[in-house]
């Protein structure tokens, strides 16, 4: 009896470690081998230290080899082409928003994340819900955030003192309307005899911004950045005209340039160098300029109208090709390595970056950032628009010909309103 109840124990646990191999050679099964290659611009390699997560990531799987390369722009007529041709050097394409994602979804070119991405070590409710929002498209998730960005005002605030726009308490006064931001960027231009030393406003209207810019503006002046009853954008109203004729008028009485249409890093450079007072670009220029001129000579106000009406918020967001071989090592990589906090809050505390996860959010507190956090929590997002990289770059024309005087505003707004009827301004799904 004994032996046959020593025998029955021996044979349980012959079984039970048999199992427990088995099962560790299925899991080990189940990790993805190759290569991973995940293409980023060059600056969001710096910016999010992507390099060392991909050796991080690596040191945790070995058989993954990860590679970072580098891209000129979140370029999709690129990765369409590519893509629809059954090929990808990419197995995860990071940038863009999902205005740029909506274009692949029609020709069903980059995965849902809704299958087999979130669980209980990343859930839909850690994130942010505007920045999660910003990559959701009729419903379905083809895009997660890496970093969160909202249309704002970066000042000199030492300049701001100077022309008298702080208060009793040494807070920037914000322009509460674009005649009274035309007066600030007076006040705060800077001129030896007739040469400028100094322009009191940059604006982003450069190829990468231009439609942020527009869209932002617009919507602290209108409430809305759509012509009524339309889903189109509105390039019609009393308001628009207004907008793209103080534009001119700031360029043509030398308050701000033009200069950003052959270099979109214009403003930034000059403002930096001192040689522009306030910046209407994306809010994390803060960190970057107050780490350079000082915290105490950095501050921001909202967009006139925006701190009521919302601005516009953006995400540097992430896909994954359907033609990729490597998605669920693409996904393992974004998971543990992309929403990891100290990548996320790195990447605020050095360049302003917004973290995507709520809980990344923790422990920050300053008044300059929490003005952030609810400026997002109101943001409104570019329209989800086909042919939306159409429009963009008729927008960046036509703007720049209006803005520098080669054309008058009616016509600019007239050739928009052509452009934005002669495109398709669904998103392809429906």
């Amino acid at each position: 009896m004994k032996k046959m109840w020593i025998l029955s124990i021996l044979t349980f646990l012959m079984v039970f470690t048999a199992g427990v191999m088995f099962a560790g050679a299925q899991a080990e099964a189940k990790v993805e081998s190759g290569e991973l290659t995940v293409g980023a611009q060059a600056w969001m390699l710096e910016k999010f230290r992507l390099d060392d997560a991909a050796k991080k990531f690596m040191v945790d799987h070995p058989l993954i080899n990860t590679t970072m390369t580098k891209v000129e722009l979140a370029d999709t007529t690129s990765y369409i082409l590519q893509w629809s041709s059954g090929k990808t050097n990419v197995d995860i394409a990071i940038g863009g928003s999902r205005e740029q994602a909506v274009q692949y979804v029609p020709r069903d070119l980059i995965i849902d994340f809704d299958n087999g991405f979130f669980d209980d070590s990343l859930r839909r409710e850690d994130f942010i819900p505007a920045f999660l929002e910003l990559g959701n498209i009729e419903g379905k998730q083809y895009m997660i955030p890496m970093m969160g960005e909202v249309m704002y005002i970066v000042v000199r605030k030492d300049y701001m003192r100077e022309a008298g726009l702080v208060d009793a308490n040494d807070k920037v006064i914000p322009a509460k309307t674009w005649d009274e931001l035309y007066e600030y960027a007076k006040k705060l231009t800077k001129k030896d005899g007739n040469t400028i030393t100094r322009v009191g406003l940059g604006i982003d209207w450069g190829y990468d911004f231009i439609h942020y810019t527009y869209l932002a503006c617009l919507q602290g002046l209108n409430g809305t950045i759509y012509e009524k009853g339309t889903n189109k954008i509105d390039f019609t109203s009393a308001n628009a005209k207004k907008l793209v004729e103080v534009w001119a008028k700031l360029v043509k009485d030398g308050y701000s340039t033009s200069d950003v249409f052959a270099d979109t890093n214009a403003a930034r450079t000059n403002f930096k160098s001192g040689n522009v007072a306030m910046h209407l670009t994306a809010h994390s220029r803060l960190n970057e300029y107050a780490d350079l001129l000082g915290k105490g000579n950095i501050s921001i106000m909202a967009i006139p109208g925006t701190a009521v009406n919302g601005s516009v918020a953006f995400i540097h967001g992430m896909t994954i090709p359907k033609v990729s071989k490597n998605q669920e090592a693409a996904k393992m990589f974004i998971k543990e390595r992309l929403m990891d906090k100290d990548y996320q809050v790195w990447s605020l505390e050095k360049y302003g970056k917004l973290p995507v996860l709520s809980r990344n959010f923790e422990g920050v507190d300053s008044p300059e950032w929490q003005e952030i956090l609810a400026a997002v929590q109101i943001a409104k997002t570019a329209p989800l628009y086909k042919d939306f990289a159409k429009l963009q770059k008729d927008m960046q024309i036509e703007f720049q010909n209006g803005i520098s005087g080669l054309q008058s505003v009616e016509v600019t707004l007239a050739n928009l309103k052509k452009s934005i009827d002669t495109i398709d301004t669904t998103t392809g799904l429906k």
